[in-house]
């Protein structure tokens, strides 16, 4: 991730080649009579502006942060970092406030805001009292749920679409916003309400089937993430199932709703359960950014994708690794390569999987003959050579796809080309393409038994088409103050 600082606001470069411009925010005040936390107030602070460079991939000067230890260990100056009562000697608080740019950190960035700079220092001056269980663990692996702030009022600049939802009767559709969640009407593109204080960017939406709460995933890239249930009237968040390392990038709950499972920008796989929030399962089997998860239509799978170029098959009760995929690896015939994987869904009414990503191909697949094909070393060359069950629909998109959406034998794709193109799961059979987006396309949203589909994309705009015949329904543009609605 590539951040640059610019007159008022952010331009941040992410993980799918987009360039997200973040509208600058004051940090949340402290109440006076609250006591300032470490996890809660500080450590956020300290991961969002000063890992970059005291990470673990970067330690200038000698110093990181990446656990409490590291931050109490001087760096190559000597002095102590921090001094418990005595914000003056602690040399984090100094390089902080120095009027030098040449000393001052965050070096060749903007300084904190005041309101960050006065958490630290009370901290300090409180003690510096650190309230986690193990100084020597990752302290973004300890922060609690953050405290996220109020969208602006209204946006200055339009916010890149990253997520969509219909609820389940189709007659609202859910869009992921900067701090929120808008909500739609899906015939008219009228702004129904906003659900605010949410994570920064949310990746992932998923209605209940009672429609009176919205699961959503998402976070801060490189420094924090966060799946929750929300109500989707208020917004408030019901409960927290659990909070990341890095960015939240997909969030879905399984067939009969007893179930979420998310996939991180950290590699991270999880599932817990709806009703009490227990964390049933934590895998973390690929190398790369988990990019999509989906249960099988039996609820028996949870499957993930990765750019890694692989998708595992987990146990859904255990989270065992069941087999793992490497379609999107096939070295043989027409679609040879190796690709990374942005999505999966499965076809509630075959059972099988279909998967998308770099290359021309959806990959259409099962996981049980998945993993007899993956059968063991002795007979690996014998495998090498047979093609194997996998069905191969070419899209002919020149570029990536980013996301796919099914329901009722019918599947939807789009990515950077602009385009949606959508076909018939059982036959490969092309259906028809949807036209009309200028930017590149990050996300999908249908639903059984609906006639609409929806796709938002980098500019900020949502069409909704007639799945039907294709007619477009309505477009707007989905940041609140920014006018574009057309029907």
């Amino acid at each position: 991730m590539v951040v640059i600082q610019m007159a008022g606001h952010l331009v941040v470069r992410d993980w799918r080649g987009t360039v997200l411009v973040l509208l600058a925010l004051a940090t949340l005040p402290v109440q006076a009579e609250e006591k300032v936390q470490f996890l809660r107030d500080v450590a956020p602070v300290l991961l969002r502006r000063c890992s970059g460079c005291h990470g673990t991939r970067v330690s200038r000067g000698g110093f990181r942060l990446q656990t409490f230890a590291d931050l109490l260990r001087a760096g190559e100056s000597g002095n102590a970092p921090v001094v418990a009562g005595k914000p003056t000697e602690s040399e984090l608080f100094r390089r902080l406030v120095e009027a030098d740019p040449e000393l001052r950190m965050p070096r060749e960035d903007d300084p904190l805001a005041a309101g960050d700079v006065a958490l630290v220092k009370q901290w300090i001056v409180a003690g510096a009292h650190f309230d986690g269980g193990d100084p020597k663990a990752t302290l973004a692996s300890q922060l609690p749920p953050r405290r996220h702030p109020r969208p602006p009022e209204k946006y200055r600049v339009p916010v890149p679409v990253l997520s969509l939802a219909f609820s389940p009767d189709g007659r609202r559709l859910a869009v992921g916003g900067y701090h929120e969640v808008t909500i739609w009407d899906a015939s008219s593109g009228r702004l129904l309400r906003r659900l605010a204080r949410l994570p920064q960017r949310v990746h992932a939406l998923s209605w209940t089937r009672s429609s009176d709460q919205l699961l959503v995933g998402g976070g801060s890239p490189g420094e924090y993430g966060e799946v929750s249930l929300v109500d989707a009237k208020t917004g408030q968040r019901e409960r927290v199932f659990g909070t990341f390392e890095d960015l939240v990038l997909a969030a879905t709950l399984s067939g009969d709703g007893r179930r979420v499972a998310a996939g991180s920008a950290g590699h991270e796989t999880r599932v817990w359960s709806r009703e009490n929030g227990v964390n049933l399962w934590k895998a973390r089997v690929h190398s790369d950014w988990v990019t999509g998860v989906d249960f099988s239509k039996d609820d028996r799978f949870v499957v993930s994708s990765s750019r890694d170029q692989t998708l595992k098959v987990h146990l859904a009760d255990s989270g065992t690794l069941f087999t793992t995929y490497n379609g999107h690896r096939r070295q043989l015939g027409k679609f040879a390569g190796r690709f990374s994987i942005y999505d999966v869904a499965f076809d509630r009414k075959s059972g099988r999987a279909l998967s998308v990503g770099a290359g021309r191909a959806v990959r259409i697949w099962d996981p049980i003959k998945a993993q007899v094909e993956n059968g063991t070393a002795a007979d690996m060359e014998g495998r090498f050579f047979k093609a194997g069950h996998t069905r191969y629909f070419s899209h002919q998109f020149a570029r990536p796809c980013f996301s796919l959406a099914v329901a009722d034998g019918q599947a939807w794709i789009a990515g950077a080309e602009g385009t949606v193109k959508q076909f018939t799961i059982e036959s490969l059979a092309p259906v028809r393409t949807y036209a009309g987006h200028s930017d590149w396309i990050y996300c999908l949203a249908t639903a059984p038994g609906i006639d609409a589909v929806a796709a938002g994309s980098y500019n900020g705009e949502v069409y909704i088409w007639n799945r039907n015949d294709g007619r477009l329904i309505v477009r707007f543009l989905a940041s609140p103050g920014l006018t574009r609605t057309t029907r």
